[in-house]
């Protein structure tokens, strides 16, 4: 190699290394200010219990604020939106479940989950099989059992018709090859209160709502319609268990707008992956009766397209018409 070719051969490596040595400097500082979280619910509620410990440990973990920002309305298309329409500069982001996918069959302006990028999921919120603790009903086969020989006897209380809690029930009908007698109710709270009070037989409520009654012995949980055993009943089956292949109720996890870069998505994926293997956290939402299952960017997609394909399911082959609950 003669010196002029060698010369510029150093050039080019030396113009390579700077190069690299800018960009890692770049990235390695991501995020190097306040970050904002978008939670579409109020304070208080079910995402909103979630994201606050995870946004803590984010703030400590990365060294700068991970701010919470609640923006309810419009059953969480307001706050869905803004996190949508949102610069793609990595220093916002959101919450999202499977409220923000069903939105398209409640509004004719909703969030579309094509123009977000997946970060994490955090939780999953099961629907559950839960009777009256003086139920004569002790396992999910004499529920069932009963239900095949008394078609439609069985009164099942939920939110309201097309309603998250009904939309559960009506899978696992369908499923399990009974018939129930479905009777709505304005929310979870009065659902689970007709239950208590003998007037319903059973719901199909998500755990959260029902978890203090059938710790305290008021109710008995059947069965649960989760991947695993949620590890505060681990007595109580999952309906897969049962040979009913239903996995239903609610998810909660993290997405950014379109364009945020796939080194942050994946800085904040990390990060929020470490926050829930924290055991204070995990401890706190398994008491909160949620059951943690983090999954990364791209197997959150799939939950996410899989909750698209099983709401169309309902809608066009059941014929189930979506309320607001």
């Amino acid at each position: 190699m003669n010196t002029k070719r060698m010369k510029n051969s150093l050039i080019v490596l030396l113009v390579l290394a700077i190069m690299l040595s800018v960009a890692g400097t770049v990235f390695a500082a991501y995020p190097e200010r306040s970050v904002k979280i978008i939670i579409p619910w109020s304070v208080g509620g079910m995402t909103d219990v979630l994201t606050r410990p995870i946004a803590k440990w984010l703030e400590d973990h990365f060294g700068v604020p991970f701010v919470v920002e609640n923006k309810p309305g419009g059953s969480g298309i307001i706050g869905s939106l803004l996190i949508e329409h949102a610069e793609a500069d990595g220093y916002v982001f959101g919450t999202t479940s499977m409220s923000t996918v069903s939105a398209q069959y409640l509004s004719p302006v909703y969030p579309k989950m094509e123009n977000v990028e997946p970060i994490a999921q955090a939780i999953t919120i099961p629907a559950t099989v839960t009777v009256n603790a003086d139920s004569p009903w002790k396992t999910l086969d004499e529920y069932i059992s009963y239900a095949k020989a008394n078609p439609g006897k069985i009164k099942n209380s939920n939110s309201g018709i097309g309603a998250s809690a009904h939309i559960s029930a009506v899978v696992f009908e369908e499923k399990a090859g009974i018939e129930l007698k479905h009777i709505p109710y304005v929310a979870y709270a009065e659902a689970v209160i007709a239950l208590l009070g003998g007037h319903v037989d059973s719901t199909n409520v998500p755990l959260p709502d029902v978890a203090p009654h059938i710790q305290s012995g008021k109710l008995r949980m059947l069965a649960i319609a989760s991947d695993e055993r949620h590890p505060d009943f681990p007595d109580v089956p999952t309906l897969k268990e049962r040979g009913i292949d239903v996995v239903m109720g609610n998810y909660s996890g993290f997405v950014a707008p379109k364009g945020v870069t796939k080194e942050q998505i994946k800085v904040l994926e990390e990060g929020i992956g470490k926050a829930m293997q924290d055991p204070e956290i995990r401890n706190f939402l398994i008491d909160a009766g949620f059951q943690p299952v983090y999954l990364n960017a791209a197997d959150f997609a799939r939950t996410i397209e899989d909750a698209g394909n099983q709401l169309d399911y309902l809608i066009n082959v059941l014929g189930i018409e979506f309320v607001d609950d």
